[in-house]
């Protein structure tokens, strides 16, 4: 683990920007055209508006954050893994457990498919 300086990610879209773009967008595109060409000027500009709207301020401009990273490194082919996961069905539920030994063709379980050590 190492600490690294990295840029806050912006968060999701801008909803009231989508929705004043997709208004402006409207009234522009209302704007062009007439009879049938109007009607589909006025939902592309909508649409358009909307999403330029709904991306404004999300690159992210706020401070930089400080956060835990950790780095994958290359083993050996023949190294051992620090444990192993594995996975197992007892009747009919899938179970999960950790075990810092290879795990062998059976895993020894109580009632409730719970790991015995």
């Amino acid at each position: 683990m190492e600490r690294q300086q990295v840029a806050p990610s912006g968060g999701g879209a801008n909803i009231p920007g989508a929705i004043v773009g997709a208004v402006i967008g409207g009234v522009l595109g209302h704007q062009i055209g007439s009879g049938r060409g109007n009607d589909i000027a006025t939902a592309g500009g909508a649409v358009a508006g909307a999403a330029v709207g709904a991306n404004v301020n999300r690159s992210g401009g706020g401070p930089v954050e400080t956060r835990d990273v950790q780095r994958c490194t290359n083993a050996p082919n023949d190294a051992q893994p620090d444990f192993w996961d594995v996975t197992y069905n007892f009747r009919g539920v899938e179970h999960h457990m950790q075990t810092s030994a290879p795990p062998g063709p059976t895993i020894t379980v109580n009632g409730n498919g719970e790991p015995r050590t």
